[in-house]
């Protein structure tokens, strides 16, 4: 007999669905104040209007939503109203490639889109159009309500900056071809068509003495006190310096050195605007952090400095500052190696910090942003511990915090009375007051195992438990194969990741076990599976399980070895810092099926760090002199017996030009056309510098 407590429960689970349908029926109003950029503006004011999260309620946020984006999440949400939906939509990117639009009030994801390599750029909404940049090296516009890509613009270069939309004109920059010390440059592309209208490469002084230089700072806009149009942004390593450039013409107006006393100290966080005017500062400021560890305010109309102000000493460990400050009147607030620093915008001097306070936190990256009515605003933000905050502004004092388990990255943004961040467990967030208390599921994946080798019967059944306090209303379940993921809904395989409600035993109750069966192809091949627990407050499992296996081919296919290099093998560059061959060899054989024998080996070789993959020695195809790229490819090795049934096989890749990590995966393909589904692999090797002896780990 059902207790009073289950009968309870289920009555809320029940109105809770029904909640959920109405909520999906009936899209809200639109939010007074939306977010449709990073840091909220063209100027990165980083300052909401909005007023429901506040110091009186920020102790009662709680999750409203949570949605599996399917990867690291690091890009900042952000938030615009759609008039052809009439929603407000929350837009975020991941390390999958994928930009996804999700239904500000409930997660329900609208639509996703897929690019070719990681986005790490945090999108700009401006009318119908939604822009973005990739590590593909393009500049995206999709339509902000329905996902189509409209036009995109290639640079040649990785592309982290975020950009900003002024006057029919998309600003940003990127860092290179590899996105390390290589290169860049800084685009106005037009908003119409995708079309350059001017670009800049004249890093250094004197001007263009910098060609390794390029920008993933993400810019701002403004008007000088002489109604001269600027966009300004920090440069890359080797460098370290804040350029003005004439938002028009693309000629540089100002240049600012920060100091140096490392070699990748950089300008990489954002620069805030105060107007000529405000503060009483005629010609208005530029505020700026470092990786110098200091904080710069600078004449808007001419670049000179106007005040410094280090937090080497405040930081024990003298982490980068890589935040983007917001500006509220005449208090700045931004993060640093070891908390949240307030300081006057006039004059510098430190108004508080986290510290003071004794509250000991990890570095902030996140760059802070401001809610609330006059008197009552507070100060949010996550740090690299993955731990998201609310500070009072006034004080510093810490009022709540949530935490997420991994690095977050991303900054805050506010709309519809809520506050969204994302974090590198995936998770995009939506915190509301009155939100729930109540504790988070937990879920177990146990079967098929970690690593396992599961026989192929043309349909693959996952399964697991699940239990919560409250109780758990769904289990989410993903699988990847073969590089897409399962559509339960569509029966199909997608580009994107996909979650999928598994079979409750116990629906609603707080512990249940589940189950999900997928349809799977004759050849099999590497799985990965995913599966995350909601409960009945809507709350997710923050630690998904992933669990990787292999799944047997119906067939007969080859089988591959990988002789050399060995797993976590060191290579030292043999002439200084200069690209050199590592060779990779290895056997396949196929003594079985209508046609033993052995067509063709081919190989993957990642540059981990980079997430690039070398094409082979013919280069990337249709892009002459390019032999990497942020897209998957694979390219054929020498075989020593083509088409025998045991052969020996081999090939070189170059290494790049400074210390890396690697993985090499190959596989054999035999006569029937079958392919060895479990692929040899090793996960990593080093190449390093003479000397160092560090564990290549």
């Amino acid at each position: 007999m059902a207790t009073l407590l289950d009968r309870a429960r289920s009555t809320r689970f029940a109105a809770l669905a029904a909640l959920a349908l109405l909520a999906l029926a009936a899209p809200a109003a639109a939010s007074a104040d939306t977010w449709p950029m990073f840091h909220h503006d063209a100027g990165h004011s980083g300052v909401s209007s909005e007023t429901a999260v506040n110091t009186a309620t920020a102790a009662s946020l709680g999750v409203n939503w949570q949605v599996n984006t399917g990867s690291q999440a690091r890009t900042s949400p952000i938030i615009a109203h759609s008039t052809a939906l009439n929603r407000d939509l929350v837009y975020e990117g991941s390390d999958n490639g994928v930009v996804s639009a999700y239904d500000a009030h409930t997660g329900a994801r609208v639509w996703w889109h897929k690019v070719g390599a990681t986005v790490n750029s945090t999108p700009a909404v401006s009318g119908t159009k939604l822009w973005f940049g990739s590590s593909d090296k393009y500049l995206y516009a999709l339509n902000a309500n329905t996902g189509t890509q409209l036009c995109r613009y290639y640079t040649g270069g990785v592309i982290s900056a975020s950009p900003v939309v002024t006057g029919g004109v998309v600003y940003f920059g990127d860092n290179g071809l590899t996105g390390g010390d290589d290169g860049g440059s800084f685009w106005a592309i037009n908003a119409s068509n995708c079309t350059l209208k001017w670009k800049f490469t004249g890093f250094g002084n004197p001007v263009g003495s910098q060609p390794l230089v390029g920008s993933w700072s993400p810019p701002a806009t403004a008007s000088d006190v002489n109604g001269r149009a600027l966009v300004i942004f920090g440069s890359s390593s080797p460098e370290g310096a804040v350029y003005a450039l004439d938002a028009s013409t693309g000629a540089l107006v100002w240049r600012f050195a920060t100091q140096h006393f490392d070699l990748d100290e950089d300008v990489g966080a954002g620069p805030t605007v105060s107007a000529p005017g405000v503060n009483g500062l005629a010609d208005g400021a530029v505020y700026v952090a470092g990786k110098d560890n200091i904080f710069y305010a600078l004449n808007l109309r001419t670049g000179a400095e106007l005040w410094e102000a280090s937090t080497r000493s405040l930081d024990p460990a003298n982490t980068w500052m890589r935040s983007t400050a917001a500006l509220q009147g005449r208090t700045l607030f931004v993060g640093y190696g070891a908390g949240i620093l307030a300081l006057d915008a006039v004059t510098g001097a430190k108004v508080w910090s986290t510290q003071d306070a004794g509250l000991a936190t990890a570095e902030f990256v996140s760059s802070p942003g401001l809610s609330g009515p006059a008197g009552q605003q507070v100060v949010m933000a996550g740090d690299t511990s993955g731990v998201f905050y609310a500070f009072s502004a006034a004080t510093g004092a810490k009022l709540w915090s949530y935490d997420t388990n991994t690095l977050i990255y991303a900054s805050p943004s506010f709309a519809d009375g809520a506050v969204y961040v994302a974090s590198a467990n995936g998770f995009l967030y939506s915190f509301v007051p009155g939100g729930p208390a109540s504790g988070r599921p937990s879920t177990v994946l146990s079967s098929p195992a970690r690593n396992a080798v599961v026989s192929n019967t043309g349909t693959l059944l996952i399964s697991g438990s699940a239990s919560d306090d409250e109780g758990v209303a769904r289990v989410d379940v993903g699988v990847k194969m073969n590089g897409k993921w399962w559509n339960a809904a569509t029966k199909t395989w997608v580009p994107a990741f996909t979650p999928n409600p598994a079979k409750l035993a116990a629906p609603g109750k707080p512990s249940t076990g589940w189950t999900f069966s997928v349809p799977v192809p004759a050849a099999g091949g590497p799985v990965v599976a995913q599966a995350d627990a909601v409960d009945t407050d809507g709350q997710t499992d923050p630690q998904p399980k992933l669990v990787p296996f292999t799944l047997t081919s119906l067939g007969n296919p080859p089988d591959t070895t990988i002789t050399t290099p060995t797993l976590a093998q060191v290579f030292f560059f043999p002439n200084g810092r200069n690209s050199f061959p590592i060779t990779i060899a290895g056997t396949a054989t196929d003594t079985t099926g209508a046609h033993p024998g052995v067509r063709k080996v081919l190989l993957t070789v990642l540059n981990i760090e980079h997430a690039e993959y070398y094409c082979g020695p013919a280069g990337c195809p249709g892009l002459p002199g390019v032999f990497w790229r942020a897209k998957f490819i694979s390219f054929p090795a020498t075989l020593a017996g083509p088409n025998a049934t045991s052969t020996t096989w081999t090939t070189t890749f170059p290494t790049y030009d400074h210390p890396h990590k690697y993985r090499i995966a190959a596989w054999a393909i035999d006569l029937d056309g079958q392919a060895d589904t479990s692929k040899a692999q090793v996960q990593r090797i080093c190449v390093r510098d003479p000397g160092d002896l560090t564990p290549c780990v």
